[in-house]
């Protein structure tokens, strides 16, 4: 790896000896899917980083098509989705909807390590895909505080803190100490939600990926001002991307329908205790 070799995070070595061996391939080459979100952007770039461009984006994923820059016979990492078959990806979602249901062992995902479902939808990993990649891989935590701060707003990690009731509030920060990143109750416990929503505002990092009408990659993801303040090279790949796959995107509530059969489904997340959304064949 990289230069992110030595820190003093330490993944609870129960969850860390669940995760799938394909994670520790670094000095092979893979290709990255990207997502259409900053925590997939911020988490791709730290892959590539730290296994100095070996792991590297070669495919976007909207969540309906997927796009691909060049044709390689180098394996696919997915990076915050929740692929349903023998694919392998990095996730943060909700991806069974009872504990007894079929996952994908391929995903490093620490709801399923924890039994999460959407039975007990309430305990799950609040968390974005980035602080479980830099949780797994012994990244530290950004030297500054406005870095750290940044890491909470992603993918609104900060939210559990300010929760009303003392029980949900001690979930979060269990699922901080099970990652090492305890430290970071300090700094949560210095601001409010407010705070952390204009941080979202004023560094673009609700804002979405997508391709423009030549198969560039755009967003108003403010990339530069975050680069002041995380240790790695941040930047969106500037190739060409093309249609490789065209599929089918759909969510509702439970219940409303059926969810296509699993040899149909591409990928798919509980967004809620009680909400599905996902990508099949069609």
């Amino acid at each position: 790896m990289g230069e992110f070799s030595l820190s003093l995070v330490t993944m609870n070595e129960y969850y860390k000896k669940q995760c799938p061996d394909w994670a520790n391939d670094t000095q092979l080459e893979h290709d990255l899917i990207l997502g259409d979100d900053s925590d997939s952007l911020l988490s791709c770039n730290l892959l590539t980083d730290m296994t100095l461009g070996l792991w590297d984006i070669n495919y976007f994923y909207d969540f309906e098509n997927f796009y691909i820059n060049k044709k390689t016979e180098s394996p696919t990492i997915g990076v915050d989705m929740a692929f349903t078959r023998s694919t392998r990806c990095f996730d943060n979602h909700v991806s069974r909807q009872f504990s007894h249901s079929k996952f994908n062992p391929y995903c490093m995902n620490m709801n399923l390590y924890k039994g999460i479902s959407c039975e007990n939808y309430y305990k799950k990993y609040p968390f974005s895909t980035l602080m479980l990649i830099m949780s797994y891989y012994d990244i530290p935590l950004p030297k500054s505080d406005i870095g750290k701060e940044l890491l909470l707003a992603c993918d609104s990690a900060f939210k559990g803190h300010y929760a009303s009731k003392d029980f949900f509030k001690k979930i979060h920060t269990d699922w901080l100490e099970v990652l090492g990143f305890g430290s970071l109750v300090d700094v949560l416990d210095k601001r409010t939600p407010n705070f952390f929503y204009e941080l979202q505002k004023d560094y673009g990092l609700n804002e979405k990926i997508r391709l423009d009408e030549n198969g560039y990659l755009e967003s108003n993801i403010n990339l530069e001002a975050i680069q002041s303040h995380l240790d790695w090279k941040l930047e969106l790949p500037d190739q060409q991307f093309k249609l490789y796959a065209k599929r089918v995107r759909d969510g509702h509530k439970l219940g409303a329908k059926s969810i296509p059969d699993m040899s149909e489904l591409i990928s798919l997340a509980f967004t809620g205790k009680d909400y599905v959304s996902y990508t099949y064949k069609g």
